[in-house]
C-alpha cells in the first residue's frame, strides 16, 4: 500500500474514533452554533472541566475542532462545519436501517 493512502486510512480512522464517543458529539453539536469557551461547554453538557478538555483535546488532535486563546480563555471552534454536515447525513431512517441490520446479525 503506497504511504499516501495509509496516511490517509490512518487519519480518517482517528477522525472516526473521535465521532466514537457521545460526549464529544455533543461538543461538536454545541460548538456547530457558534465559538465557545471551555467553560460555556462545562455548563451545557454539565460535567466537570477535566473531562470535557479531555474530550476537546481529543478532537483537536483528530483535526475537528481548533482552539485560539482570549485573554485567559480558550475558546473553541469546529474546524468546518462540513464536520456537523457528515454527522448529519445520519439521518433517523439510516440510523433505523443500521439498528434493525444489527439486530438481523445478532439472532
Amino acid at each position: 500500500m503506497n504511504l499516501v493512502i495509509q496516511k490517509e486510512k490512518s487519519i480518517k480512522t482517528k477522525f472516526f474514533k473521535a465521532l466514537a464517543d457521545p460526549i464529544r458529539l455533543e461538543i461538536i453539536d454545541f460548538l456547530a452554533i457558534g465559538e465557545k469557551c471551555v467553560c460555556e461547554i462545562v455548563e451545557q453538557l454539565a460535567i466537570i472541566q477535566p473531562l470535557v478538555s479531555r474530550h476537546l483535546r481529543i478532537l483537536r488532535e483528530s483535526g475537528i475542532v481548533t482552539d485560539r486563546r482570549d485573554g485567559t480563555k480558550k475558546m473553541y471552534k469546529l474546524s468546518s462545519i462540513k464536520i456537523k454536515e457528515l454527522i448529519d447525513l445520519l439521518d433517523h431512517n439510516l440510523l433505523e436501517e443500521l439498528s434493525q441490520k444489527i439486530l438481523q446479525e445478532a439472532f
